[in-house]
């Protein structure tokens, strides 16, 4: 079943505001992670969030700047990956 890109961004960034990043931190889902301070642990976690909800593990040939550079870009990817599983 493949998602909808918005929905899963929506979840990514619900994720980053309830688990990685500090209280009142305002970011949308194209804000850039790294503008937010998100470093290589946060990355992590937000990965095994993705492959627990999502059902889709991001290969590291995957793990790019551009996928990992906003909630909207890692959305695109899963959803790229869940329709090749699919």
């Amino acid at each position: 079943m493949s998602q909808d890109p918005e929905a899963v961004a929506e979840a990514i960034c619900r994720f980053l505001r309830d688990d990685i990043l500090a209280e009142g931190v305002a970011f949308d889902a194209a804000t850039p992670l790294a503008r937010l301070g998100v470093d290589s642990l946060a990355i992590v976690e937000l990965l095994l969030f993705v492959e627990r909800r999502f059902g889709v593990t991001v290969p590291e040939a995957r793990l790019t700047r551009a996928v990992l550079g906003s909630a909207e870009s890692l959305a695109r990817c899963v959803c790229e990956l869940e329709s090749d599983e699919g």
